[in-house]
């Protein structure tokens, strides 16, 4: 984060964590949020672009397809089998092979993906991580410069933190 504090606010309620958000949003500050739970808000008012995940899924999805379709035929003009005086390649034989690579490869791609934009594994501990923000409150984190210290200590007391900490930050 950005700058040479942080700034830790404890808050035991979702609506008071997304005041705090905002603020922080308003001042162009550095945050990040710890939450116990999956929240569509926090989700809304932190991430409000499209997750890039789907453009690696159908980037998989049409490498599938194409290399599903490109290896039936491959695989059908070295070993020529005329089956029922049909064509060597024939395209609607190929469509089951087509669809199984188009999903195999889409699947693998969104997982690669996921596991790209969220950072894992996360082996390294967070700053302003608390263990209380995965049991019972949120945290939000803050980086800032010292003069803007105090102010921020205001802010997130006003929005209902019940604990504000300054730490160091990198």
């Amino acid at each position: 984060m950005k700058g040479n504090k942080l700034v830790v606010g404890v808050f035991p309620f979702l609506d008071d964590t997304l005041k705090a958000i905002e603020q922080a949003k308003s001042l162009g500050l550095e945050y990040r949020v710890y939450s116990p739970f999956a929240s569509h808000e926090i989700e809304e008012a932190t991430l409000p672009a499209r997750s890039p995940v789907g453009l690696f899924t159908l980037a998989g999805a049409l490498s599938g397809l194409v290399g599903g379709f490109g290896l039936a035929i491959a695989t059908s003009l070295d070993w020529p089998l005329r089956v029922s005086a049909k064509d060597i390649v024939s395209i609607p034989g190929f469509v089951v092979i087509g669809f199984e690579c188009t999903i195999l490869l889409g699947a693998l791609f969104t997982f690669a993906a996921i596991f790209h934009f969220c950072r894992l594994p996360d082996i390294f501990p967070k700053l302003g991580y608390h263990p209380r923000f995965s049991d019972d409150r949120f945290g939000v984190v803050v980086g800032c410069n010292k003069d803007q210290l105090e102010d921020l200590k205001k802010l997130m007391t006003e929005a209902g933190a019940e604990e504000v900490e300054v730490r160091n930050g990198i």
